[in-house]
């Protein structure tokens, strides 16, 4: 067995337009009429068409010049045309294509008419109504993610969600986005981010064809975005080809990172926000303790403190009432014992036995003295018991008189003891600057010119210096004859 020979070593570029060369250069492909379904239809570039003839699972890319595509009829994805041209080769992506010279129609694909047909049953039964669709969260903070972990879409999503708005949490609920068993996978999918606990759920996946897009035209797919119990965001491929779940989504939008600029708002709206309401409401209480205080200080003017007889007057009032009441009360006691005296006095003389027994003089006379000797004991008698009686009241009189006075002087000191004017009789002052009373040196600057009331009179003075933990220093530059009287 003899060894191989050296092998030959080519460019890639070289190869490629080797490859064309042959590709063109065959005479069966150079007329050929190709029948397939349009699929991956792109608007036109420059006025120049890109798609590709799907049959099956075997997919023919195609391209026509602008000059030849002006004469094709109106194409849309799903209808099976016989696309006619010659076969080349375009080498920077090393995939044989259809050079389209003309197109006829034969009708609408298989894929594309069940899409219509789901279509019109969905929209019929109102999934698509606009009415039925929930407001979308304004600041979401939490969202189910529904897609796979693998798939390009998602990741873009994630990736750029996290640049803008990495407070937003993300729940994955990972499902397969393409092949015969995706649609069941993607509903249920569906189904367990609607029972969680988020602010809106993503439905998203990256590009492809029409045909590897379509699970997420199945019903069950469709129903379950229906039924979600949070706004759902449909995101799905790259293209302008829409799927049934994008019509029963809440929104749509076309790429899986115009989602995430979507959800991911710029924080600085929030902050704004934030800081405004918070300047709001630092006014509105700053408004609210200013008049409070405009409040107190009226209260403090209409106050009686600030007059101590408006708060005396009525205590003397209440003495001078009861001693007259006391004085009225001990004259209504004598004058009631005087008239039961007078009535002894005229049931006695009622009852003289002279009248009766006239013919007893020695009896009566008798009787008479005897009753005269009783008449003088019984009103010495009551005249000891009402001297008696105007003795204690008198005593109890004065007695009741003098802790009404000794209260009324009590509360006299305990005013005069508030008394501002009696606080500066002791050699107090009250110092005031631009008529506000300082409590705190620190309060004043130096040079400021300052007020002291004193009793007698006001003090003018500058500061010179000022210790918070000594006396403050001032030198007097004048004394104003502003005298008070009293």
């Amino acid at each position: 067995m003899t060894a191989p020979g050296p092998v030959r070593v080519v460019g890639v570029k070289r190869l490629a337009d080797y490859l064309k060369r042959k590709a063109e250069a065959d005479a069966n492909l150079r007329d050929v009429a190709v029948r397939g379904e349009i699929t991956n239809l792109s608007p036109p570039k420059g006025g120049n068409l890109n798609f590709d003839l799907k049959e099956g699972d075997v997919v023919l890319g195609c391209f026509a010049w602008s000059s030849d595509a002006a004469a094709f009829p109106q194409l849309a994805n799903g209808r099976a045309v016989v696309a006619r041209g010659r076969v080349s080769v375009y080498p920077a992506r090393s995939r044989y294509q259809l050079l389209v010279r003309e197109i006829s129609l034969e009708g609408v694909g298989d894929v594309h008419a069940l899409f219509e047909e789901r279509k019109k049953k969905l929209s019929a039964e109102g999934l698509f109504a606009p009415e039925r669709k929930k407001p979308w969260p304004r600041f979401p903070f939490r969202i189910a993610l529904v897609s796979s972990r693998a798939a390009n879409g998602a990741t873009d999503f994630v990736t750029i969600l996290r640049e803008r708005a990495p407070h937003v949490r993300v729940e994955w609920f990972e499902t397969p986005v393409q092949g015969p068993n995706a649609p069941p996978e993607i509903a249920a999918a569906l189904r367990r981010a609607s029972r969680s606990d988020v602010d809106a759920i993503v439905l998203t996946r990256g590009g492809g064809s029409f045909e590897d897009l379509f699970a997420f035209s199945d019903e069950a797919v469709v129903r379950a975005v229906a039924a979600a119990r949070h706004p759902v965001l449909s995101a799905i491929g790259h293209t302008a080809d829409q799927q049934l779940c994008d019509f029963a989504a809440d929104r749509h939008v076309e790429t899986p990172s115009a989602a995430a600029e979507a959800i991911g708002y710029d924080t600085r709206e929030l902050r704004a926000r934030i800081e405004e309401r918070t300047g709001r409401a630092y006014r509105a209480a700053q408004l609210c303790a200013e008049r409070l205080g405009a409040r107190l200080a009226r209260s403090l003017v209409r106050s009686r403190l600030a007059d101590p007889r408006l708060f005396l007057t009525p205590l003397a009032q209440r003495s001078s009432d009861l001693d007259g009441r006391l004085t009225v009360a001990a004259a209504g006691s004598l004058r009631a014992r005087e008239t039961h005296l007078r009535d002894l006095a005229r049931r006695l003389e009622a009852h003289d036995p002279s009248r009766r027994l006239a013919e007893r003089a020695r009896r009566l006379q008798a009787a008479s003295l005897g009753l005269k000797a009783a008449v003088a004991g019984r009103t010495l008698a009551v005249r000891r018991r009402v001297e008696t009686a105007s003795a204690r009241l008198e005593p109890a009189a004065r007695a009741a008189q003098g802790r009404l006075v000794q209260r009324l002087a009590l509360a006299s000191a305990h005013l005069d003891g508030k008394n501002p004017e009696a606080i500066l009789q002791r050699g107090y002052a009250i110092v005031t600057h631009r008529g506000a009373i300082v409590r705190d040196p620190a309060a004043v600057p130096d040079g400021e010119t300052i007020h002291a009331r004193l009793a007698r009179g006001t003090l003018t003075a500058r500061v010179e210096g000022s210790d918070t933990a000594a006396a403050r220093a001032a030198s007097i530059d004048g004394v104003h004859g502003n005298q008070r009287s009293g």
